[in-house]
């Protein structure tokens, strides 16, 4: 065990010293500043109140960026010169500019277009959307525009004053040898599920510095002697920021979040939200504090302190407290460490907790991203056996490795990880799981499509349990544009289970599950994913069940949004 701690450690270290070294990169940023710093803008202006009138000269800010739009996209109309310019002639223009636009990103995807052009676009789309909305041309283009503004969008700092809409998935699945609703191994059967969630939500941003969320929930499923229809309210929350906020980074000195709400961090590998069933919440209170001092920019510190919310919560009953501190020196990279003490469980017992103490380090060089976290457990933990809790010794973590590049103008992708759970064999003889380590079960992708192995704890299998986790996975995918909305996405991965510590004659091969992916994107609010997995079960499954089936699950599943969204125009005050 001191062996694979050591091992860890050094991994961490080197981790964090090539995200430490990343150079600050703020340049898409001051690019920003500059396309929206014009001479005479009106900078004590409200957000939604930067108007163009009827007539403008060739010094107003919306005809100097339109002018430079059309020069640069080599739009087929041009500002008049030496005279007035009305309004309707900024619109013309900025149409035919929109048109090319969208010619040069069907082309060339993303890569394409400045986010500076998309930064002088959004606030003559504001400005001017009324007359805008009265041509036919526009109205046709208008989805596929909103489409590539998304990419400025910062989800710190919500470019609306409020959004009403519906989003979720609906899902059909079927599997065979394998259980779905209780995810156990049985050989001989099959079965098939309908599964939805739909979420229907209001989000209102009455000002800079008050953020009011409400988020309703659906979820259930019907299939075979399966049924579940739940509601309730999945996330509602006020957040208020102090009045020294950054309105394009989102950054303030300090915000309070209270209410229920999704506590996501880092790859979900400790703490984040089930996506792919029905979520996870928390009725509790989020202090986010990040100074605005030059010294302490790349800072941002969380503390947080709630219970698990009902329906999400399956039965875990407990409170969840801690801290997370994250230095990001530049937008690759970051360092993050972390503290949780959770106290959630379906059967608690009273001295039962569980202390998480967790570093995380994420870092880019050239075409490649790496990321790697470590995590060590202490507390308490029943056992059923002497009727007194033991300590708990525990540890794991995952280094992943991906790489992005083309292949005839392909976007094309790799990814391998390791992931680890420490184990015990007092756990896989059923005396104390104490040295066993607990991930929550957040649907990571560490673990696979298919939920045969859940985290990283272990399985069990006919009354036979292995305890702790290796996994070993390499994939591939590529992106296939089909327009400039659409796009294909197909992914291959493969995972590797071996169990740390099992009973003795009884093999520590789980086995081996295979991905496959096809995602088609027709925008970005609106996706069809059809999945085909399966597990080449191991040697474990023929020692502990008697059988050597394999397990086979197939699933197309329907991704939606839908919302009316009232936009505002950043003031360019707001950039520093």
């Amino acid at each position: 065990m001191l062996r694979k701690l050591f091992v860890l450690l050094m991994i961490s270290l080197m981790a964090a010293g090539s995200a430490a070294a990343m150079p600050e990169n703020q340049e898409v940023k001051k690019t920003v500043a500059r396309a929206l710093q014009q001479p005479d803008d009106r900078s004590g202006a409200k957000d939604d109140d930067r108007q163009i009138p009827e007539q403008v000269t060739n010094e107003h800010w919306a005809y100097k960026q339109i002018a430079e739009l059309v020069e640069k996209y080599a739009a087929e109309k041009k500002l008049p010169e030496g005279r007035f310019c009305t309004k309707e002639e900024l619109v013309d223009c900025l149409i035919g500019v929109l048109a090319k636009v969208l010619e040069k990103y069907d082309k060339e995807g993303s890569q394409g277009i400045q986010l500076d052009d998309l930064e002088s676009i959004r606030p003559l789309q504001v400005s001017l959307e009324s007359k805008l909305e009265q041509h036919d041309a526009y109205r046709n283009m208008r989805w596929s525009i909103n489409q590539i503004l998304t990419l400025i969008e910062p989800s710190e700092a919500p470019f609306y004053r409020y959004k009403v809409g519906v989003n979720g998935f609906l899902r059909g699945e079927g599997v065979r040898n394998f259980r779905l609703p209780d995810a156990n191994y049985t050989p001989g059967d099959s079965e098939g599920r309908f599964l939805y969630r739909v979420k229907p939500y209001v989000y209102w941003h009455p000002n800079n510095y008050l953020d009011i969320h409400f988020e309703g929930q659906g979820y259930g499923y019907v299939g075979g002697n399966q049924h579940l229809d739940e509601y309730s309210l999945y996330q509602g929350f006020v957040e208020a920021k102090s009045p020294d906020k950054d309105l394009y980074t989102g950054r303030s000195w300090v915000a309070l979040k209270a209410g229920r709400q999704e506590f996501v961090y880092g790859s979900s590998f400790i703490l984040g939200a089930d996506t792919f069933f029905n979520g996870l919440t928390f009725d509790a209170v989020r202090l986010r504090v990040q100074p605005q001092w030059s010294i302490l920019k790349n800072i941002s510190l969380d503390l947080l302190a709630g219970r698990y919310a009902p329906p999400s919560s399956e039965g875990i009953k407990g409170n969840l407290a801690g801290g997370y501190l994250t230095y990001a020196p530049a937008e690759d990279s970051a360092i993050e460490a972390y503290f949780f003490r959770d106290t959630g469980s379906e059967d608690h017992h009273e001295g039962e907790r569980l202390d998480i103490y967790g570093f995380r380090s994420t870092s880019a060089i050239g075409i490649f991203g790496l990321e790697y976290e470590a995590v060590y457990e202490t507390g308490r933990l029943f056992n059923p056996n002497t009727g007194a809790n033991d300590n708990i010794n525990a540890y794991g973590g995952h280094v992943d490795l991906t790489g992005e590049f083309k292949v005839r103008n392909f976007d094309t992708q790799i990814f391998m990880s390791v992931a680890l759970g420490s184990g015990d064999k007092d756990a896989a003889n059923g005396i104390s799981s104490a040295g066993e380590f607990r991930n929550p079960n957040n649907d990571t992708s560490l673990v696979g499509d298919m939920s045969v192995v859940g985290d990283l704890s272990g399985i069990d299998v006919g009354g036979h349990h292995a305890s702790g986790m290796q996994v070993y996975t390499l994939g591939w995918g590529i992106d296939i544009p089909v327009g400039v909305k659409r796009n294909l996405n197909f992914t291959a991965t493969g995972r590797k289970f071996v169990a740390d510590s099992v009973e003795d004659g009884i093999s520590r091969d789980i086995g081996l599950e295979t991905d496959f992916t096809l995602t088609y994107t027709m925008n970005k609010d609106l996706s069809l994913i059809l999945g085909y997995d399966r597990f080449f079960t191991g040697q474990f499954f023929r020692d502990a069940s008697g059988s050597d089936k394999d397990i086979d699950y197939g699933y197309a599943m329907l991704v939606f949004n839908y919302d009316r969204t009232k936009r505002i125009q950043k003031s360019p005050k707001a950039i520093r």
